[in-house]
């Protein structure tokens, strides 16, 4: 939550609206707690009663004043104790917010390890990102020199080329339109690979929030039971609807034999529909 506090003086009636409108407009209001509008000792007659009357009706917004001129950081800092939100955002009085939200990255958090049998937190030392192994397994490597010399310091997110799948967070429309989860998969296995192969494929980012943490407890086996082709069969779907000319190496690298996995056309339809990159 967020008190966003707007300082102004003498601020021309329609600039100011702009500024207001734009931040009620286009913010999530549920994160917004307040709008400060915090008036230095104006003294054009639009910033008076006509102000006041204006807000009266949106109730986000708080109209306070000052009894002398207190300048730029005075007044924000005078404002700063009306504000009650944790979050402090400040703009000038004469801005507008737009809508540049990215809507194609997908993140995750650093994952830490959580003892399965004493539940103890073990926070990790480095900071690990995905990749996958020719046998379509996730594995978790250290960033290369490249991704550490693209970054000016070490909370910035690290680009992964793929996620262990538990913990991500995606905007619901991108997700919608690279088709969710692969509905021809089969209860689990693959479907993280699937899932980040067509992020990176389709237009969007997948990355890791070094800041962003969350423990998680990894299993020494599964609780619970599925035939021993279902993970065989996932994987092959994903190769022949993702990895083009590259599924080969799979098939080689696993000795796997093709199964019957069924009929893929629909996920290809929707990958040629969405003018996704090819895995190369």
């Amino acid at each position: 939550m967020t008190s966003i506090i707007i300082c102004f003086y003498n601020e021309a009636w329609s600039t100011l609206l702009r500024t207001v409108h734009s931040v009620l407009d286009r913010s999530p209001l549920h994160l917004v707690t307040e709008v400060i509008l915090f008036d230095d000792f104006s003294d054009l007659p639009h910033t008076k009663q006509q102000l006041n009357d204006y807000m009266a009706s949106y109730t986000k917004v708080k109209v306070v004043r000052a009894s002398k001129r207190l300048g730029l950081i005075r007044a924000r800092l005078t404002a700063t104790r009306h504000a009650t939100a944790p979050i402090l955002t400040y703009l000038d009085s004469h801005c507008e917010c737009t809508e540049a939200r990215n809507s194609t990255t997908v993140v995750c958090p650093s994952i830490d390890f959580i003892n399965g049998s004493t539940l103890w937190y073990d926070r990790s030392s480095y900071e690990y990102i995905g990749d996958f192994s020719w046998s379509l397994n996730f594995i978790s490597i250290l960033p290369p020199a490249r991704e550490s010399k693209r970054h000016n310091h070490t909370a910035e997110p690290l680009w992964s080329p793929t996620m262990a799948g538990g913990l991500f967070a995606i905007d619901r429309a991108f997700f919608e339109q690279i088709g969710t989860y692969d509905t021809g998969f089969d209860i689990w296995g693959g479907e993280n690979l699937e899932l980040s192969f067509k992020i990176w494929m389709c237009g969007g980012t997948l990355e890791v929030v070094p800041c962003s943490r969350v423990g998680h407890i990894f299993r020494g086996s599964r609780p619970y039971r599925f035939g021993g082709d279902v993970l065989r069969r996932n994987l092959q779907w994903l190769a022949d609807v993702w990895l083009d000319e590259y599924s080969q190496i799979y098939f080689e690298y696993t000795s796997h034999k093709k199964i019957n996995y069924g009929d893929v056309s629909s996920r290809k339809e929707l990958r040629k529909k969405l003018g996704c990159k090819s895995f190369k």
